[in-house]
This record gives structure tokens, sequence and C-alpha cells, in this order.
């Protein structure tokens, strides 16, 4: 999200980069820094120690490699996603008197009562939004505009005849499709494996995952439960609009997402996407064909058995029209803008500790 963020500002606003990796110029920085999936961390894991994740070594690495260009440089607004890099980020402010503003984008599912103190809160769902405003923010201390992708991105002139050749699909398989890490919690890969199970007649479950945060031990329980009719791949990014044209349907089994972006990218994509039915994914895909009530078993194997036997039903899914209206990066330009200049008009941080604010008062 910020690579693309970056770039779709950095003709409109005096930006810079601070990234993980990659090359390096005037505008894209790369801070020293331990990566959570790196070779340091694996073999001392300090963050266990103290009762942490990989993630906060990470953060609070970056963000002591970020102190010299902060302290160096006369930045405005500091935004980040990351909760632990913002309270670290914060707290450096105060420790050496530094005055950008703080812009938190939250991209996780947490309460309120946790968020990491900053100047300004900027949603990319509506329902950490409003869940924000019964909890007492008070509006103009937030901000929402959604995360965006850029549709071409996922475009192909290859036809699904000939995609799925290439990928030796036979032309009469019905084809599910997940892109998502393949773990049980939060995407809850073994819900879709249980229900793909039950279905009868020639189908196939796609699962396109990441093993970052990946359960390995789904791949033998796939395996184990349907055999040849699962495939476990990671394509190349360049290749998931491919994965896309091929199948018949998505469908993501989670019963909670910050935002959700593979659903809004195989939509844009014309794939019909099955999501589950609550409030966050209804306003993701407005839509109510596209809902199923993913925490009953049985239920997804219901719907997918009822489009497996009636293919003409699954125009009635799809969810393209919508997505590419709302969600381009083109489209969220001037709001993204003006969230910047909103935030580097207020008033500075200074030593003191921030401009008084809904945070302030929350965290005390």
């Amino acid at each position: 999200m910020f690579l693309d963020l970056y770039r779709l500002m950095r003709d409109q606003v005096d930006v810079t980069l601070f990234k993980g990796g990659g090359p390096v110029n005037e505008r894209e920085k790369v801070p020293a820094f331990l990566p959570r999936n790196g070779r340091f961390v694996k073999a001392f894991p300090i963050h266990a120690a103290l009762g942490r994740s990989p993630i906060h070594v990470e953060c609070l690495t970056f963000a002591l490699g970020l102190l010299p260009y902060l302290r160096a440089g006369r930045y405005d607004v500091v935004h980040c996603i990351d909760p632990p890099l913002a309270r670290m980020l914060y707290k450096l402010r105060r420790l050496f008197g530094m005055s950008f503003r703080l812009l938190y984008t939250h991209g996780v599912t947490m309460p309120p009562a946790g968020y990491p103190p900053a100047d300004h809160l900027h949603h990319v769902a509506e329902g950490p939004y409003l869940e924000a405003l019964d909890a007492g923010i008070p509006a103009s201390a937030m901000t929402l505009v959604p995360c965006g992708f850029h549709p071409e991105r996922f475009d192909t002139p290859k036809s699904k005849e000939e995609l799925r050749r290439e990928y030796g699909v036979s032309p009469g398989t019905f084809v599910i499709l997940s892109v998502a890490a393949l773990n049980r919690v939060h995407k809850r890969s073994h819900y879709l494996i249980d229900e793909a199970a039950r279905l009868d007649g020639d189908c196939l479950l796609w699962l396109d995952a990441s093993m970052d945060q990946g359960e390995a031990d789904l791949v033998e329980y796939a395996r184990v439960r349907l055999g040849d009719r699962c495939r476990i791949t990671h394509v190349p990014s360049d290749k998931v609009g491919e994965l896309y044209r091929m199948a018949d349907v998505m469908a993501h089994a989670s019963v909670w997402e910050s935002f959700g972006l593979s659903m809004v990218e195989a939509a844009s994509a014309g794939l019909p996407v099955l999501c589950h039915n609550a409030p966050h994914f209804r306003w993701l895909l407005p839509n109510p064909r596209a809902w199923v009530d993913m925490s009953v078993d049985g239920a997804l194997a219901a719907r997918l058995s009822s489009l497996m036997s009636q293919p003409g039903s699954l125009g009635e899914v799809r969810c393209t029209e919508s997505v590419r209206q709302r969600f381009p990066w083109e489209r969220l330009r001037n709001e993204y803008v003006s969230l910047y200049r909103h935030v580097a008009a207020l008033a500075p941080a200074g030593a003191g500790g921030g401009s008084k604010n809904y945070f302030w008062q929350l965290h005390g």
C-alpha cells in the first residue's frame, strides 16, 4: 500500500519513502533495521524474551533507523501503518523534541482503546471508522479514505481457455480460488479446505498462498482432505491476474478484515467473489449474492454447489463495476492529497508532547 501511495503522491507533494529494501535514491531510503524474518531475529529471538513478536523488533529497530533522518530533515508529516512503529515514533518525538505530525493508518483489527498515539487517524474501511465514532473519537480527528489498487495490473490478454491449458486445468473443472495467507485464525484456510471436501463433481480448490504468515501443516491437511482436487501455489504478483481470469469463483473465508485487497482485485477482474456476511464485507462488496455466513459449517459448500450446478448464475455474484468505481488509486488521489495537507496544517507537536487531541485523552 505505501509503495503505491508513494508513487501516487510523489508528483503531487514533496514525499520521501522509507522502506525495508530495494533501490535507494534521493527520495527513497532504506534505514538500518532488523527484519522480522531476517537471520538475526531467527538466530536471536529477543522478542520471545520480551514477550513480544518479531514485528515488534522490526518496528523498534526501524524507528531507531529512522531517527537520524527525522532529526536531520524537516518533515511536516510522518505517516505509518504499523501500530508498534507509531508508538515508537511518538515516544522518540517526545524524547528528542521533534515537531513532525504523526499520521497513523489503521490497517489492523484493533478496538479504539488500543490505537497508538498520533495526531490524526486514517481509516481505510467504514466499519472501524464507525466503531471509533461510537467510542467517542471525534470525526475531526479522523479521515476515512479507502485503500486503493491498480485495476490494470490484473488485466491479461489471455483467454480463460488459454490459461487453463497453460496451467494444466481441464476446461470443465470448476475452479475455486483463494488468494490469501495459508492459516487458520485469520484467513481460515482450513474452512475452505473442509468446505471444498464437501463438494461433489469436478472441482479444484486453488490456494495461492503466502507462507510468510502461514501454517505449513495446512499443506498436508489439504492433501489428505482433497488429494489432487487442491493445488497450492505462490505465483509472482504479475501472474495473479491470470489466476483471476482462469478461476470460476473466489471464496474468501475470513470473518474479519482490515480491508480485503485481494477481494477487490479479483472483483475488478470480473471474478465472482464470495465473502462473509458481515458489515465490513457488505460495505466492501455491496452485492447480497456475494454474501455467505462463513461461520457456519456447510454454508459455503452449499453456495458453491449451487453455483456449480447453475454456472449461469455466477454473473449475479459479480461486483466489478462497484469496485472499479470506488477503489482505484487514481480516483483516490485527491483525497490523499487533502489528507496530507490537512495533517500538515495541524499545530506542530513540539517538545511538550504533541497537540491536544483524543489520543492523549485515551492514553493519558
